[in-house]
């Protein structure tokens, strides 16, 4: 993750956008198979936050929880976000951890919505497809949230 940011161990280094968009997709899958149920909360104070559907399909349970250094890069800090929605907003894998990580979370949703509203707002009209799409995605998520 640091890496995609040029903020990996040694000197910052231009990658192709092909090759990131792999490392995207390995983060993606990694990150899905992790509990991240400690940045989840229900909208209904006292209720336990839903089971989160966008996890990877193939696992019963999430393999470990998701570790702190990942927590920070993906959900307190926003630059991580904003580059996966810039650089590859029209891929799956990016699609499928956006929705994993909005499941019962207003903050992080909060971030995306917002990324993406910029997105939509500052590009070309022949550039917004990819952030609509990634947009209605987002909108229907079916959470606790979606009333609010």
């Amino acid at each position: 993750m640091l890496v995609s940011l040029d903020e990996g161990p040694g000197p910052p280094i231009k990658y192709q956008y092909a090759e990131l968009g792999k490392l995207y997709s390995v983060v993606s899958q990694l990150i899905r198979c992790c509990n991240v149920s400690s940045r989840m909360q229900s909208s209904i104070n006292g209720n336990p936050p839903l089971p989160n559907p966008f996890g990877d399909p193939n696992l019963s349970q999430p393999i470990m929880p998701i570790q702190q250094n990942v927590i920070d890069i993906l959900f307190v800090r926003t630059s991580y976000v904003k580059k996966i929605i810039e650089d590859c907003s029209n891929s799956d894998e990016t699609v499928k951890l956006l929705r994993f990580c909005c499941w019962e979370n207003p903050q992080f949703s909060s971030t995306v919505l917002s990324e993406l509203l910029w997105q939509v707002a500052y590009s070309y009209t022949y550039e917004l497809r990819p952030y609509l799409d990634l947009l209605l995605q987002i909108l229907l998520i079916e959470d606790s949230w979606q009333t609010h």
